[in-house]
C-alpha cells in the first residue's frame, strides 16, 4: 500500500488502510463482550471465525487475480535484520504490545475487580475506549505526513503512558475511569498504524519484510504482556498492572527516541 501512492502521501495511505482494525475494534470489543457475558465465550469466539471465513471469502472474491508481490531474495532478508534504523523500530511495536497489553488484556477482570463492571456497563466502557481509538486513528492519518511517523510514534506513546500515570484515578468510579481511558485510547491504534508508516518511510524497499516483522513484534508483544498479567494477577497483584506496562511504554519510548536517532545518522539517510 505504501509504494502504491506519492512518498508525501505514504503515512497518510497506510494509516488510512489501518482505520479498518479501529472500526472493526469499536463494533468488535464492545459486542464480544456483551456476547461473552450473556451467552459465554465460545459463542464470541465462534462469531469470530465466522466472520473471519466471510471477510476472507469477500477479500478473495473482490481482488484482482495474478496480484502477487514480489518474493524476498535473502540478501533483501539481511539487510532488514541487519539494518539498527529498522531493528530498533520493530523492537518499539514489540515493547508497546507488551506494556499494553500487561493491563489491556485483562481490562475485564480489573474493571469488574475495582469497579464492578460486567455484560452491558463493559460493553459500553469497550465502546468508549474503541470511539477514542477510530478518532486517534482518524487524527493521525491527517497528520502524519506533516509531523513525520518518528515523532508520531512518540507522541502516541507518551498519550498511553499519560493514561498509565493517571490509571489509579479511575479507581473513584466509571467516569473517572472512562476519562482515564481517553488519552490511552487515542495513542493505542495511532501508534500501529505510525509505526508501519515509519517502517516503511525508512526503507520503502523493504516493507515486505519490515511489515511483516513489525506484524510478528505486535503478536509476540501481545503474547508477553497477556503471559506476564496473568502471572501477576495468580500471584494477586492485579492493581500493580499499571505500573508494569508504565515502565514498559517507557522504554518503549526511549527505544523509539534511539531509533530516529540511527536513522537520521544512517549512511543511507545522509546520502539523501
Amino acid at each position: 500500500m505504501g509504494r502504491l501512492v506519492r512518498p508525501d502521501q505514504r503515512g497518510r495511505a497506510i494509516t488510512f488502510v489501518f482505520l479498518g482494525w479501529s472500526v472493526a475494534s469499536v463494533m468488535g470489543m464492545p459486542l464480544s463482550a456483551w456476547i461473552g457475558g450473556t451467552l459465554g465465550w465460545r459463542w464470541a469466539f465462534g462469531l469470530v471465525a465466522v466472520m473471519s471465513v466471510a471477510s476472507a471469502a469477500w477479500v478473495w472474491r473482490e481482488m484482482p487475480n495474478g496480484i502477487r508481490p514480489a518474493a524476498l531474495s535473502r540478501q533483501a532478508w539481511q539487510a532488514t535484520l541487519g539494518s539498527a534504523p529498522l531493528m530498533l523500530a520493530v523492537g518499539v511495536t514489540l515493547l508497546s504490545a507488551f506494556g499494553q497489553f500487561t493491563l489491556f488484556s485483562y481490562f475485564a477482570p480489573y474493571f469488574l475487580q475495582t469497579l464492578g463492571l460486567g455484560g452491558g456497563a463493559l460493553s459500553l466502557m469497550f465502546l468508549w475506549f474503541g470511539a477514542f481509538g477510530l478518532a486517534g486513528n482518524v487524527g493521525m492519518s491527517r497528520w502524519i505526513d506533516r509531523i513525520g511517523s518518528a515523532r508520531a510514534v512518540f507522541i502516541s506513546l507518551g498519550l498511553i503512558v499519560l493514561s498509565l500515570l493517571l490509571w489509579p484515578l479511575g479507581q473513584g468510579g466509571i467516569w473517572q475511569q472512562a476519562l482515564v481511558l481517553v488519552p490511552w485510547a487515542l495513542g493505542c491504534f495511532a501508534v500501529n498504524s505510525a509505526q508501519q508508516a515509519r517502517l516503511v518511510h525508512i526503507s520503502p524497499a523493504l516493507a515486505p519484510a519490515t511489515v511483516a516483522l513489525n506484524t510478528s513484534a505486535m503478536y509476540a508483544g501481545q503474547a508477553l504482556g497477556a503471559a506476564l498479567g496473568g502471572l501477576m494477577i495468580a500471584q494477586g497483584r492485579m492493581l500493580g498492572l499499571n505500573q508494569v506496562g508504565l515502565v514498559v511504554l517507557v522504554f518503549a519510548m526511549a527505544l523509539s527516541v534511539w531509533a530516529a536517532r540511527a536513522h537520521t545518522s544512517s549512511p543511507d539517510q545522509k546520502r539523501s
